[in-house]
C-alpha cells in the first residue's frame, strides 16, 4: 500500500529539538551489511567487499571499483524504511568517492540520500544528512550518477532521531494516517472485478524471529498488484489493516518473509492479494507459534593475521545470528580457530560434535556459508550415529553413498516447502546432507548443506534454509547437544484455541479404525472402541495447548478438565487434576515427534491420507506413550514404554483428529468395512471373499461377534478386527 511521504529540509521551521537518539537498529535492517551481506538492500552495480582498502566497519562493506584513472559511473544501494514516525533525523554513512592516484582531489557524482534530499560524497569520510519526515515510508541509500572516482564505497549506515518534526507533528501524522486509511478502505470496499482465490499452505517454515509462508493464487481473471501476508497476535482473521509483510524471497515462486516477530509467541497469519481493480482476497488463517530465541554463543582464538581474523569473526558472528534466528537451540558454544591447512584438501575447515571448529588459510572458506556448514557438524549432522546409517531415520547403501535418504518428516517437509514441490528428498553421504530432486524433477535446488565454498551465494535465503534444515533434522530426532535427550521439541501439530481434538492409535489392531483415547475414570485412561455411527462423548475429547517456551504440548480432557500425565517411574499414562491457579508441569508435557509413514484411512471417496506422532518425554531415558491390547473390560491400557522409533512401531504412534474432521474420519472408518461380517461376504475392495471367521481362541464362527475376530480371506490373508 502506498504511503504519503513528506521529506523536506525546509520543514525545520519551528522544530522542537530533543536529545539525539540512535534508532538505527529499530528502523534500518542490516545497516552495516554484516548480517547476510546485501539482505534487505536493493543494489545495482554495487557489490560486497571484505578487503582492507577501505576503512570499513566490521568485516565487509559495499563498493564499486574500476581501474585507476577510469570512472565508476552509475549504481546505487538503497533500502525503504517502512512507517518511519514523524521527526527530525540525521543519517550518517561512512562513504568514499576517490581517484586512487589522487585521493585528496574532490570527485563528483556520489551522494548519500534520504528521499529527495542528498549530501554529496567527494572523498573519504563520515557523511551526514539532516532531514525532516512527517509520515509514511522513506528510502535511504548511496547513489552514483556518472561518478568521477574509480573507487566508491559505503558502510555503516546510522540513523538518529533529533526530536519532533515540529510542534503538533504527532497530531498531523495521526490525521494523515487516518485519512489514508479511510481513503484506502473506501477504495477496497468498492473494488470491482473478480476476486482471486487464495489458498493457505498446510506447512510454514518457522524460526524464532520470522516465519516463511507461501500461498497458491487462482487469478480468476484478475491482475495482482500487491501480495503478501497479514499477521496479528490477537486477531484470528488478520487483515491488511493489521501487520503486513510483502517482503519475499524468489525461489520457485514467492516465499513470503513474515518479520520481525517475537520469539516463542503465537500469531495468526494468512496470505492476501490486492487486484488492479482494488479487490482484496485472503487465504484461510493459520495459528502458528515462533520458536524460542536461540542461545548459541561463540568465541574465537585470533590465530590468523588481521584480515583473516576479521573475515572469520564476521563469518562466525553472522552464522550465530542466523542460528539464533532460525533455531531454538540452547547451550551450544562455537569455539572458532584459525589453523593453516585445516579441513579436507589442506585448505577448507572442520568441526567436531560440540563445536570446536578450525578454519584454514583459504579466504573462500572464511565465510558465513562455511561456518554454518561446520556448525551443522558441531550440532550432530554426521557426528551423531542417529543421523545416518540407522534404519529408523536414514537408509544405508554401501553401493552408492550419495543415495542415503533421510526419512524424518520435518526435514523433508521443509525442503519440499522451500522447493514448492513434493518431488524432493533430503539425502546425504553419512557425513553431509543436502536435497535431491526425485521422479525426474530437474529444477535447481537451494544448496541446503553449503557443502563447499562454491555453494555459498551470500544470500539470506541460503543461510536461513541451511540453519532451518539443521533445526528440522533435530525435530526429527537428531540430538544437537548432550543436553537434548531425543531431538528438539517443536510446533509440529498446528492447533486452534478452543477446538476439541481426538486421539487414536495408528495400529490397526489397537483402535486405528474405531478406537479413541478416552478418560475412563478419575485417574485412568485407555483407548476405547466406538461405534463409528454414534456420537462421541467428551470423555474422548481433548483440548490441546502448545507451550512455545519449551516446544511441548499438554492435553486436557474436555469432560473432566484433567490432564494427561506421565509421573516419574509410572508404568501407565494417566490423568490428574491441576488447580485453577496452577499450570501443568513437566510431567504433563509431551513432545510430539511426527512419524515417517503416511497411512490412507478409509477407501474410495471416503479416505484421508494422514500420519501419526510419537508422544514422548524424558524420564531416565526417552519414554513414549504406547497402546496395549484391548482388555475384556472394553478398553486398552495406555502404557509408558521406552521409545522405539522404528517406522513400523505403530503402537507408539498416535493420530490427532480435530473436531472439524471427526465426522469425516468416522465416515472413512465405516468405509473400511469394520462391521458385522459373515462367511461369503466380499471384502471392501471386492477382490476377495471371507472364507472363515474365528475367535481369538480359534473357535470358528459363521459371522463376526462383538469383540475381536480373526477374518480369513479367499486369497489366504487374515485380518484381526474389532466389532462392537
Amino acid at each position: 500500500m502506498k504511503k504519503i511521504l513528506l521529506t523536506n529540509l525546509l520543514m525545520l521551521t519551528a522544530l522542537c529539538m530533543n536529545a539525539q537518539t540512535d534508532v538505527t537498529n529499530k528502523y534500518i535492517k542490516n545497516a552495516d551489511f554484516e548480517v547476510n551481506y546485501l539482505t534487505y538492500w536493493t543494489a545495482s552495480s554495487i557489490t560486497m567487499q571484505n578487503n582492507a582498502s577501505f576503512e570499513k566497519h566490521g568485516g565487509v562493506y559495499v563498493q564499486k571499483w574500476v581501474e585507476k584513472g577510469s570512472k565508476v559511473g552509475s549504481g546505487y544501494i538503497q533500502q525503504e524504511i517502512k512507517n518511519l514516525p514523524q521527526g527530525s533525523y540525521t543519517l550518517k554513512v561512512k562513504a568514499q568517492n576517490i581517484q586512487q592516484g589522487s585521493p585528496e582531489t574532490a570527485q563528483t557524482g556520489a551522494v548519500i540520500f534520504v528521499g529527495d534530499a542528498t549530501t554529496e560524497v567527494t572523498a573519504t569520510g563520515d557523511y551526514s544528512l539532516d532531514f525532516t519526515h512527517v509520515y509514511g515510508n522513506v528510502t535511504i541509500g548511496f547513489r552514483l550518477t556518472n561518478a568521477t572516482g574509480n573507487y566508491a564505497c559505503a558502510d555503516n549506515f546510522r540513523l538518529y532521531r533529533n526530536g519532533d518534526a515540529y510542534e503538533g507533528a504527532d497530531e498531523d501524522e495521526a490525521r494523515l494516517a487516518a485519512k489514508e486509511r479511510d481513503s484506502l478502505q473506501n477504495l477496497y470496499d468498492n473494488g470491482t472485478g473478480n476476486a482471486p482465490t487464495v489458498t493457505t499452505p498446510d506447512y510454514f517454515a518457522i524460526g524464532s524471529t520470522f516465519v516463511l509462508g507461501r500461498s497458491t493464487v487462482k487469478l480468476n481473471g484478475a491482475v495482482i498488484v500487491e501480495r503478501g501476508y497479514c499477521y496479528s497476535e490477537t486477531n484470528p482473521e488478520p487483515t491488511i489493516w493489521d501487520n503486513v509483510s510483502t517482503y519475499n524471497y524468489s525461489h520457485e515462486g514467492y516465499i513470503y518473509v513474515i518479520e520481525p516477530l517475537k520469539p516463542q509467541t503465537f500469531y495468526w497469519v494468512r496470505p492476501y492479494v490486492i487486484t488492479k481493480k482494488n479487490r482484496v482476497a485472503y487465504g484461510a488463517p493459520k495459528y502458528i507459534a515462533t520458536l524460542p530465541k536461540g542461545a548459541c554463543t561463540w568465541t574465537y582464538g585470533y590465530e590468523g593475521d588481521d584480515e583473516q581474523d576479521a573475515r572469520i569473526v564476521q563469518a562466525i558472528s553472522n552464522g550465530i545470528i542466523n542460528y539464533n534466528d532460525c533455531m531454538g537451540l540452547k547451550n551450544f558454544n562455537l569455539s572458532g580457530h584459525y589453523q593453516y591447512g585445516a579441513g579436507a584438501g589442506n585448505g577448507t575447515a572442520n568441526c567436531n560434535y560440540g563445536g570446536y571448529m578450525n578454519i584454514s588459510q583459504n579466504s573462500s572458506y572464511q565465510r558465513t556459508g562455511t561456518v554454518q556448514h561446520e556448525f551443522a557438524h558441531g550440532v550432530g549432522v554426521g557426528t551423531r550415529k542417529i543421523d545416518w546409517g540407522y534404519a529408523q531415520l536414514g537408509s544405508w547403501d554401501d553401493t552408492n553413498v550419495h543415495n542415503w535418504e533421510w526419512y524424518g518428516r520435518r526435514a523433508n517437509d521443509l525442503v519440499r516447502f522451500m522447493e514448492n514441490s513434493n518431488e524432493v528428498q533430503v539425502v546425504g553421504d553419512g557425513t553431509h546432507t543436502w536435497a535431491q530432486n526425485t521422479n525426474g524433477r530437474t529444477k535447481t535446488l537451494i544448496n541446503y548443506g553449503i557443502n563447499g565454498a562454491g555453494e555459498d551465494n551470500n544470500t539470506q535465503l541460503l543461510y536461513r534454509a541451511n540453519a532451518m534444515l539443521v533445526e528440522a533434522l533435530h525435530e526429527d530426532g537428531l540430538c544437537a547437544t548432550y543436553d537434548y535427550h531425543y531431538g528438539t521439541p517443536c510446533y509440529s501439530y498446528y492447533i486452534q484455541p478452543g477446538k476439541k481434538y481426538y486421539i487414536k492409535c495408528k495400529d490397526e489392531t489397537l483402535g486405528l479404525y474405531d478406537g479413541l483415547l478416552n478418560q475412563r475414570n478419575s485417574s485412568a485412561i485407555g483407548w476405547k472402541p466406538y461405534d463409528n455411527t454414534e456420537a462421541v462423548d467428551d470423555s474422548a475429547a481433548w483440548y490441546i495447548e502448545y507451550i512455545p517456551e519449551n516446544g511441548n504440548y499438554t492435553f486436557k480432557n474436555v469432560k473432566t478438565g484433567m490432564y494427561l500425565t506421565h509421573s516419574a517411574n509410572a508404568t501407565r499414562v494417566t490423568v490428574k487434576s491441576i488447580a485453577a491457579n496452577k499450570k501443568p508441569g513437566t510431567t504433563e508435557y509431551f513432545q510430539l515427534m511426527p512419524d515417517r509413514t503416511d497411512i490412507t484411512y478409509g477407501t474410495g471417496t471416503n479416505n484421508f491420507k494422514t500420519y501419526g506422532y510419537w508422544f514422548i518425554w524424558d524420564d531416565s531415558g526417552t519414554k513414549a506413550m504406547q497402546a496395549n491390547a484391548l482388555l475384556s473390560l472394553g478398553y486398552g491400557p495406555v502404557a509408558v514404554a521406552n521409545i522405539n522409533n522404528a517406522s513400523n512401531t505403530t503402537k507408539q504412534q498416535w493420530i490427532i483428529i480435530s473436531e472439524d474432521e471427526l465426522e469425516a474420519y468416522q465416515d472413512a472408518a465405516i468405509a473400511t468395512g469394520i462391521r458385522t461380517i459373515a462367511v461369503d461376504d466380499e471384502a471392501p475392495n471386492g477382490n476377495k471373499t471371507v472364507v472363515g471367521i474365528y475367535t481369538t481362541g480359534g473357535v470358528q464362527l459363521q459371522k463376526s461377534q462383538p469383540g475381536f475376530n480373526i477374518i480369513k480371506y479367499s486369497d489366504g490373508t487374515t485380518k484381526k478386527i474389532f466389532v462392537k
